[in-house]
């Protein structure tokens, strides 16, 4: 059974926030677009379909932004090891380079 539609609800000011972390650091970026186009009334499923990600995740972030506010797009803190490297960094960490024959020098 398909879950009801959960759109997003809420003042004004926080669009207008959210609007602005379309130009801020992609992840949220990608979560405010979900958000406003729920606002105008897309369903999950098409907003999925559009930016390529299941209506369920769709559904959690609206959830989010309607229980939390902007706040609840951010990223929570994760358990385990950060990443090594990033995505300016070379192929791997500077650690694996000498064993590839790539050397900082």
């Amino acid at each position: 059974m398909r879950p009801p539609s959960v759109f997003a609800n809420g003042p004004g000011s926080e669009i207008t926030r959210l609007r602005a972390l379309l130009r801020g650091r992609w992840r949220q970026a990608r979560r405010a677009v979900m958000v406003l186009l729920s606002q105008h009334g897309m369903a999950a499923a098409e907003i999925g379909a559009l930016l390529g990600c299941h209506p369920v995740t769709v559904r959690r972030w609206v959830g989010r932004f309607n229980a939390e506010g902007i706040a609840g797009l951010a990223d929570r803190p994760r358990c385990g090891r950060p990443r090594l490297g990033g995505p300016g960094s070379p192929s791997g960490s500077p650690r694996c380079w000498p064993a590839r024959g790539r050397g900082p020098c």
